[in-house]
C-alpha cells in the first residue's frame, strides 16, 4: 500500500475518532471504558487500512475456471535514470519518516533516563515492588514495576501510603503500556494535533483510574487533594522524564469532586461503533477509487486492444475450437507449476515508469494452452496501467512451449487464469 495513503488514512480515523471520543466521554467517570476506546482508537487506527474486504465479483467466477496461483513482483533494482531524481513523493515521505525516527529517539532517550534514574536512586521493596527513592523535587511516578518517590515522602507516613496505593493502582493496570502504545503512535503521527490530544487524554484517564483506587477506602477526599497540591508545588522543573510525571492537577482536582456517572450513561460508549464500521468501508473505497484512479489517469485512448485494462487482447486464435477450462489431464509446464511461477517472477520486470509514480495492483491475466502447447489468447481480466498490463502480457508470451492438455485420448485448448500482484515493498 502507498505508505503517504496509509498515513491520510490512520490520521482521518485518529482525527474523527478522538472528536467522537470527547464528545462521549465529556465528563464521564467511566475510566476503564475510556481505557477501553482510547486503545481501541489506537490499535483500530493503525491496523484498518491494512485490512481487506472480499471481493465477491472477483472472488466467484461466472464459469469454472483453472486459476493458477498468485505470482508477487517487487523492483529489484533502481530504474535507469532515476537514481538521482528525487521524486517529491519520496522526499515527503523521507522527511516525514525523519521526524518521526527523531521522535522515537527522543521517547527512547526517555526510557533511558528512567534507567539512569533507578540506578542512581536508593532501591527499597515493599509488597513485591521495587520503590526508588529519588532526590527531592522529584514528582512520585511509576514505570511497570518501579516506583519512583522523592526523599521527603518517606518521613511523612501517612501521604506514603496515599501516594503508593496511587501508584500500586498504575503498576497492577500495566499503565506504562498505553503510555509507550500512545506515545509510538503520536512520533509516528507527529504532524496531526489530534494523535497528541489522544495522549494526554490516556494520561489523564489513567490518572483519574489511579486517583479512584488510592480514594477507594477513603471517607473524606480533602486531603488526598491537599496532597496533591504540595507535591505540584515542591516539583523541580525537568528533574525527570518519566511517563506519568504530568499531573494534570486542576482536571485531577475537577474529577474527584466529580459525581460518578449512571450505568446507563456507559450506552454512549456504543455509539462509536458504526464510526468504526464506516472508516473500515470508507478505507476499502479509498483503496479500489486510488486503483482505478491510477488505472484511469496513466491509460490512454488506442484503437488497439492491448491498451485496454480490461478487454486487452493479444492474439485470438483463429480456429473456431473448443476451448476447455478443465480437461482430464490438464496441461503442464515445463518443470511443473512452481517452474513456471519461478519462470514469471525472473522475467517480469516492474517497469520504472510505475515505480516513480509509486503504483501497484493486481493484474489478472486469463490465456489459452492450445493443441500444441503453446500459450496464445491472452487477455488482461483486470488491469492496472497500460505499462504494468504490457509488462504481463509481454512475460506470459514469451513462455515456452507446454505439453498440452488431454480430453479423450485428444490434446485439447484449456484456458488458465494467472494473477499476477506488482507491490512496490
Amino acid at each position: 500500500m502507498n505508505f503517504l495513503l496509509y498515513l491520510l488514512q490512520v490520521h482521518i480515523a485518529l482525527s474523527l475518532l478522538y472528536i467522537a471520543y470527547k464528545a462521549i466521554s465529556a465528563r464521564n467517570t467511566h475510566f476503564g471504558a475510556r481505557r477501553i476506546l482510547l486503545l481501541s482508537i489506537l490499535l483500530f487506527a493503525l491496523f484498518y487500512p491494512l485490512c481487506r474486504t472480499l471481493d465477491m465479483t472477483t472472488a466467484i467466477p461466472s464459469v469454472l475456471q483453472f486459476t493458477l496461483p498468485e505470482v508477487q513482483i517487487t523492483p529489484t533494482h533502481t530504474p535507469a535514470g532515476s537514481s538521482g531524481q528525487l521524486s517529491p513523493y519520496r522526499l515527503a515521505a523521507g522527511l516525514y519518516i525523519g521526524i518521526t525516527l527523531l521522535l522515537i529517539l527522543r521517547m527512547v532517550i526517555r526510557l533511558l533516563s528512567i534507567g539512569a534514574l533507578r540506578h542512581r536512586g536508593e532501591i527499597h521493596y515493599h509488597a513485591g515492588f521495587r520503590m526508588v527513592v529519588c532526590p527531592d523535587g522529584t514528582q512520585p511516578c511509576s514505570f511497570f514495576n518501579w516506583i519512583f518517590l522523592p526523599e521527603s515522602v518517606l518521613s511523612n507516613p501517612t501521604s506514603w501510603y496515599r501516594i503508593l496505593k496511587h501508584e500500586y493502582a498504575h503498576i497492577r493496570q500495566m499503565h506504562s503500556v498505553d503510555i509507550l502504545l500512545g506515545e509510538s503512535v503520536a512520533a509516528l503521527c507527529w504532524i496531526n494535533p489530534f494523535a497528541w490530544l489522544l495522549l494526554k487524554e490516556i494520561r489523564l484517564n489513567l490518572e483519574y483510574m489511579a486517583d479512584r483506587a488510592a480514594l477507594r477506602d477513603e471517607a473524606e477526599k480533602k486531603s488526598y487533594q491537599y496532597l496533591l497540591l504540595d507535591l505540584a508545588q515542591g516539583v523541580r522543573p525537568h528533574t525527570s522524564a518519566i511517563p506519568f510525571n504530568h499531573s494534570f492537577l486542576k482536571e485531577r482536582i475537577a474529577m474527584i469532586n466529580s459525581k460518578s456517572s449512571s450505568r446507563l450513561s456507559l450506552c454512549r460508549y456504543l455509539f462509536v461503533a458504526p464510526l468504526f464500521l464506516l472508516l473500515i468501508i470508507g478505507s476499502q473505497s479509498c483503496r479500489q477509487y486510488s486503483d482505478r484512479e491510477g488505472e484511469n489517469s496513466h491509460s490512454t485512448p488506442s484503437t488497439t486492444t492491448e491498451s485496454l485494462p480490461q478487454t486487452a487482447t493479444v492474439h485470438e486464435e483463429p480456429e473456431q475450437e473448443p476451448v476447455f477450462e478443465v480437461a482430464e489431464v490438464m496441461p503442464v509446464f515445463p518443470g511443473g507449476t512452481q517452474a513456471l511461477l519461478n519462470t514469471i517472477a525472473q522475467k517480469l520486470k516492474y517497469p520504472p515508469k510505475a515505480i516513480d509514480d509509486q503504483i501497484e495492483g493486481r493484474v489478472v491475466l486469463q490465456f489459452v494452452v492450445d493443441k500444441q502447447g503453446k500459450v496464445t489468447d491472452i487477455q488482461v481480466l483486470q488491469g492496472i496501467t497500460p505499462e504494468l498490463n504490457q509488462a504481463a502480457i509481454d512475460v506470459v508470451r514469451a513462455l515456452p512451449d507446454w505439453n498440452p492438455g488431454m480430453q479423450d485420448g485428444e490434446p485439447v485448448n484449456v484456458k488458465y487464469t494467472l494473477p499476477i500482484v506488482f507491490k512496490l515493498s
